[in-house]
């Protein structure tokens, strides 16, 4: 998803509302995206612990 058209978009039509949910979704998608980097950072190290102990 484009982020910064559909913010725009919302914008000229001046829906707020829309602007708004736009912005949560946004944040969340920001912030789920940071602990999938987590969780596939910790898969990875458990990985080469794993093969280091082998």
């Amino acid at each position: 998803m484009d982020w910064e058209s559909a913010k725009k978009h919302c914008i000229d039509r001046n829906w707020q509302w829309s602007l708004e949910v736009l912005n949560q979704a946004h944040d969340e998608m920001k912030e789920l995206e940071g602990r999938l980097k987590k969780c596939e950072d910790q898969q990875k190290a458990q990985r080469l612990y794993n093969s280091c102990n082998y």
